[in-house]
């Protein structure tokens, strides 16, 4: 007696599509995602009644309360800050730097840095602040 078994269902799942809608939707987000550089020191800048809109400048030096400094975004001490800059400078001599520092800055750091800065060449320096 030869029993027949049952018929073996072999079931395909085609994951093509699967691939396709993912890679979709991932060209969706990476399209209208919105790309922020986050600034490397949280700053809270000083307020002004004569503050001007300038453009952004391709130098921008960070101090924050506690004292610690970035350079267009990547922390440096200050004893770093000369040899950087003047680096920097020599590329473009012209080039304006904007100083970003803190509300409640002591003012004798800020001076420092302000030293260093013109020390390395930088004679066009400006200092941020929020508008009135």
């Amino acid at each position: 007696m030869d029993f027949e078994g049952r018929a073996r269902i072999r079931s395909h799942l085609d994951i093509a599509p699967l691939i396709d809608i993912v890679f979709l939707l991932l060209v969706f987000f990476m399209l209208t995602s919105t790309f922020m550089v986050p600034e490397a020191i949280e700053l809270e800048l000083p307020a002004s009644s004569s503050a001007t809109v300038t453009d952004s400048t391709p130098l921008t030096v960070s101090l924050d309360q506690a004292g610690q400094l970035a350079l267009n975004g990547e922390r440096i001490e200050l004893t770093q800050l000369r040899e950087a800059i003047a680096t920097l400078l020599d590329a473009d001599a012209d080039a304006a730097i904007t100083l970003r520092s803190d509300a409640r800055t002591e003012v004798q750091r800020l001076l420092a840095v302000m030293d260093e800065i013109r020390a390395a060449g930088g004679s066009d320096v400006a200092l941020a602040t929020l508008q009135k």
